[in-house]
Formats: C-alpha cells, structure tokens, sequence
C-alpha cells in the first residue's frame, strides 16, 4: 500500500513536471514569435513614419505652390505669357 502511494506520487510529480516543461516550451515559443512579430511592426511603423514625412513634405511643397499660384506677381506672369494680355494702353516692343 505503501509502496502504490510512492508510485502514485512519483507518476503525478512526473506528470506535473512534464506538463510544466511542455508549458514552459510553448512560452518560449509564443514569446520567439511574438518578438519577431513585434519587429516586424516596428520595421513597418519606421517605414510608414519615412512614408508620412515624405507626404508632409510634399504637402508642403504643394501649399507653397497654391499660395504662389493665387499671388498677384503669377497672375501677371501667367496673363502676359500664357495668355498674351497686355494693360491698356501698354506697347508690346520685339513681340514673338
């Protein structure tokens, strides 16, 4: 009787201790697989951050040329040699 109870035991701590190591096993592995997820995001953030200021700075570019476009000194510019306008009453000299 004895001797069950210690066969008993020594098959449950054995039981016990496998179950903790297959846990600790796939632990690991979530852990390994969550770390190269993981830098996989952060490869993809640093891509998507270069990606957004190359946005920004073409945004910028853009503003500058829409507030260049709606001046004054474009207009002009754009009239006269687009467009042929001239004030009244100016001369054109060496016309094309």
């Amino acid at each position: 009787m004895v001797s069950e109870t210690k066969n008993t035991r020594k098959t449950v701590i054995k039981i016990v201790v496998c179950a903790l190591a297959a846990l600790l096993v796939m632990l690991v592995i979530a852990l390994i697989v969550n770390l190269v997820k993981l830098g996989a995001v952060n490869s993809r953030m640093d891509a998507l951050n270069a990606q957004n200021a190359k946005l920004d700075r073409l945004i910028q570019s853009n503003d500058n040329m829409i507030e260049y476009c709606q001046s004054s000194e474009f207009v002009e510019t754009y009239a006269r040699e687009v467009l042929d306008m001239i004030y009244r009453g100016e001369i054109v000299i060496g016309g094309q």
